[in-house]
Formats: C-alpha cells, sequence, structure tokens
C-alpha cells in the first residue's frame, strides 16, 4: 500500500519484472513503499515443459507500471532506478534493438537434452554451478535456438536476458547483470571471461558475439534515462541508472541476507533459498558458489523448487472453482497435518533441489473416497514445504548452517503456509516486514549506486525489516515427520527410471 507523503520526498525506484506481472516500487531510504504500480502479462505452455511470453506485453506492462507508480506520487522525486527481473528468461532481438520471436520463460526446460551434453563435458567452470548445468539457463537454451530453430538463431544480432532489453529499452544502453551471468551463463567475474573451451565443444564458438560486452555488478551505473526511454516509460530523462538482479537475488538483498546464519526464502512462482557462504562450496543438489553475487567478495549458495505458489495458482483455476487462495486456506487449515495420507509431489516443471531432474512431475498419492477439495489444496501447500525442508538439509549437509529463515513473495502471505513450513521444516521463521520485496532489493541497488548509502550491505541493512512468522508446533512436528519420509519414497518412487 502506498503512503502519503509530502511535498520535496524524494525515493529510489525499483523495478521487479516477474513471471506473471511487473511491480514498480518507489521507496523511501529507509525502505518505506512510497507508492506502487503494477501489470501483468500472459504466459502460454505450447508443450510439457515449455513456457514462453511475448516481449512486447512484457515492455507494455513495465511501461504501465512505471507510470502508475509515479503518478500515485506525484510529490515525490526518485533519485534513481534500477530494475530485477526473471532468469534465465532468454530473448532474441535483431540490430534495431526489436525482440522477435517468443521470450523462452525462465521455467521453460525444453533444453533438457542439451543442459545435459553440457553437464557431460565436466568442464571445471560447472564446479561453481554444483557440478550441473540446468535447462533453464542461457547456454542450454541458446544451444536448443541453434539446433532447433536455426534461422532464429542466425539472425540474432543480441541473445540476451529480457532484463537486459529493458535496461536497454530504458537506457539505449547494453550491458549484462554480472551476478546472473555469474549464476547461470557461465561468466567468471573475477576474469571477466566467458569459458571459450566449453562453447567451442558445444558448437556455441559464436555465442559470446552475441552478448554485450559490458557486464555490470549490482549497483554500478549503467546510464541515464534516454529521451525515448521517457517517452515510453514516464521515467525522468536523465534519471540515474543502476544495474540489478535477476529477482531471487533481489528480494535476498531485500531481506538483509547479510545477516550471520540467514537465508532468504522466495515463495514466489518458484522458491529459493539463498544464503550467503564465508567459504566457497560446491554440492551437487545446490547452485553455487556464486561469485561476487551481491557485491565483491560475496559467495552465495541456492536451493529451490521450480514449482511453489505457481502450483497455488493452477489449483485456484483447475481444481478450486476460481476461489480465492484465502477461502482455500480456510477450509485446508480443518485438514490434520499430512492432508489424512495424501502427499502430493512439488515438481511439476521439474526438480531443482535435491534432484536435478527436469523431467520430474508431479502426483497425488493416497487419494481416498472420503478426500476433498480441501485435503488436496492442504496436500500441495505441504509438498512444497517438504521440498523446502529437502533444501535446508542439503544446506546443513554442505556445511551451510541455516540458522534462521526469512520467508518473502506472495506465499509468505500465507499465514497456513508459513506454519506448515515452520512444523515441516523444524525452525522458527521470519517475514520480511516489507512489500514488494525484490522491487526493494532493486530499489536497493539504486541506493547503494547513488551513494546514499556506502554498499549493498549498509543499503540492505538501512532498507530491510524483519518481524516474527511462526514457530514450529511440536505436535504438528511429529506428524510431518511420518508424512515427509512419504513423501521422499514417493517421490523416488515416480521419479523418471534411472
Amino acid at each position: 500500500m502506498s503512503r502519503p507523503v509530502g511535498p520535496g520526498a524524494e525515493g529510489v525506484l525499483g523495478l521487479d519484472v516477474g513471471t506473471e506481472s511487473a511491480r514498480a516500487g518507489l521507496f523511501g531510504l529507509d525502505g518505506r513503499l512510497l507508492a506502487e504500480g503494477r501489470a501483468g502479462y500472459p504466459t502460454w505452455f505450447p508443450e510439457p515443459g515449455q513456457a514462453e511470453q511475448d516481449p512486447a506485453a512484457v515492455w507494455d506492462a513495465v511501461c504501465t507500471a512505471l507510470r502508475g507508480c509515479l503518478s500515485a506520487a506525484p510529490g515525490v522525486r526518485p533519485l534513481g532506478f534500477s530494475l530485477c527481473a526473471t532468469a534465465v528468461t532468454a530473448i532474441t532481438v535483431n540490430g534495431d534493438g526489436e525482440p522477435f520471436g517468443p521470450a523462452l520463460l525462465w521455467m521453460d526446460t525444453r533444453a533438457a537434452a542439451e543442459a545435459a551434453e553440457i553437464t557431460a563435458t565436466g568442464h571445471p567452470s560447472l564446479w561453481f554451478t554444483g557440478g550441473h548445468v540446468s535447462p533453464e539457463w542461457m547456454l542450454p537454451k541458446a544451444l536448443w535456438l541453434r539446433r532447433h530453430q536455426p534461422d532464429r538463431y542466425a539472425r540474432a544480432r543480441w541473445l540476451v536476458e529480457l532484463h537486459d532489453w529493458i535496461l536497454y529499452r530504458v537506457t539505449g544502453r547494453w550491458a549484462l547483470a554480472a551476478a546472473t551471468a555469474s549464476a547461470e551463463w557461465g561468466y567468471d567475474p573475477h576474469t571477466g571471461t566467458w569459458p571459450a573451451d566449453l562453447l567451442a565443444g558445444v558448437g556455441l564458438a559464436d555465442l559470446p558475439r552475441r552478448w554485450p560486452e559490458t557486464v555490470l555488478a549490482p549497483g554500478e551505473p549503467a546510464g541515464a534515462v534516454s529521451p525515448a526511454g521517457a517517452a515510453a516509460t514516464g521515467l525522468p530523462p536523465g534519471l540515474p541508472v543502476f544495474q540489478g538482479l535477476m529477482d531471487s537475488f533481489a528480494a535476498a538483498l531485500a531481506c538483509d541476507v547479510f545477516q550471520p546464519g540467514r537465508a532468504a526464502v522466495s515463495l514466489g512462482s518458484s522458491s529459493s533459498y539463498m544464503a550467503l557462504t564465508p567459504e566457497p562450496v560446491s554440492d551437487p543438489r545446490l547452485l553455487g558458489p556464486i561469485r561476487d553475487a551481491l557485491g565483491p567478495g560475496t559467495t552465495l549458495m541456492q536451493g529451490g523448487q521450480t514449482c511453489a505458489a505457481s502450483l497455488v495458482r493452477w489449483f485456484c483455476t483447475e481444481l478450486g472453482g476460481g476461489r480465492d487462495p484465502a477461502v482455500l486456506d480456510a477450509a485446508a487449515a480443518g485438514v490434520p497435518p499430512g492432508s489424512d495420507g495424501i502427499i502430493a509431489l512439488d515438481t511439476w516443471q521439474g526438480s531443482r533441489t535435491p534432484f536435478r531432474d527436469p523431467h520430474r512431475r508431479g502426483a497425488f498419492t493416497g487419494l481416498a473416497l472420503g478426500h476433498g477439495r480441501a485435503h488436496l489444496y492442504r496436500a500441495l501447500l505441504e509438498s512444497v514445504a517438504y521440498g523446502g525442508r529437502q533444501v535446508t538439509e542439503a544446506f546443513d549437509e554442505a556445511g551451510t548452517g541455516l540458522a534462521e529463515l526469512v520467508l518473502t513473495g506472495g506465499g509468505s502471505g500465507s499465514q497456513l503456509w508459513r506454519q506448515i513450513h515452520a512444523d515441516v521444516i523444524g525452525r522458527p521463521l521470519l517475514r520480511l516486514d516489507r512489500p514488494q520485496p525484490a522491487a526493494l532489493g532493486a530499489a536497493i541497488c539504486a541506493a547503494a549506486g547513488l551513494g546514499a548509502c556506502p554498499d549493498l550491505r549498509s543499503a540492505a541493512a538501512a532498507m530491510s525489516r524483519v518481524v516474527p512468522g511462526a514457530q514450529p508446533d511440536p505436535g504438528n512436528r511429529r506428524a510431518y515427520e511420518t508424512a515427509f519420509s512419504t513423501y521422499q519414497a514417493a517421490a523416488r518412487a515416480l521419479g523418471p527410471p534411472g
């Protein structure tokens, strides 16, 4: 909700280009949301494992969200702007800066065979990705395009993230986000180089020619709002623009993940668990170590699930009769922990942690004639928490102890879902007491870039605020021990052979 502000107030502007909508937020330097705007866009799923969007529709939503945000706070002067977006959402762009063909959304896993091929090289750079490459990432998607849509690949002057193209539309300047490139493109931030031998070995030697040469860390100056960008978005011409992050990294920044032992948990369309580690660690169940992800000298580890709140949206539409999640929550609260024997698998669009497997799919097991809609819905909520427990256990076993978890994202607004996570994972949860976490993370990048705060760490400390979220219930915890074991057994039994 926007806060009333007086004339002469100043703020920093953050934009979150998410899976379903663009959300702009104008924040004070204390992190308070002063104004916001948002607009949505569709996703279509041509075949299982595929997910596409129209870049032009996303850009229209970006412009609408920014204009709506600025018009909601006419008395506030924006000092700087930054953005975050999903990753990797890959688009092809011609020499005139116009995208062509659909964007391959981050959750698109059509490049599973290409990802397996790149993983099989055993290239030394894969140590920084847990030894695996995901089909969600840039190199597999580029290889899929080269093989399956060669004319489109050949025509592309740029093969970049949606994030990079939006930055270009705003500033007229091409630049890549270093944190995303390091995590999911194969970039080495310490040497400023790409794995040329790996690219050549899989037939992508020409790919770097389709990438901008400039790679910027979060908070670095990325230019200023161009006249064309101002005309489209309503942003003031000449407004300083700073490099941002992928959306989950931005949400982690908003949670002040610099606090020792703290992990940021984003319950958005997917789920992401992120924590900084004092020393680089490579684990096949986790992504990382991601170097300099949140500034020089930082090392980030990440685990998560491809589906989280997207399962809730699917259920509301397909099985919930269009009911609001709050209505379904109220009904599911009357179902005991473990959903009277129903176990759901959350891997509807593949698995990230602990199995890197894009071919896994979701399921319900244990159904009986006495079960109803509320049982199925609660089982889906529980499945995401079971998956989250597997992530936290992977962190613990990798030597990255997590003392506290801070929940963000749309799913964190459900009291029932927070309690289920606390009971299943077995530790207290905090909640970010700020709306628009990813947009706030982008605004933190702008605040640090402007020099309003010395660096990202101090900007996060100044603009973040957490409050208690949920405490584990001992009785529920015991009930979930059995259900969690059944979940793991079902995942093993229903996973792809081999």
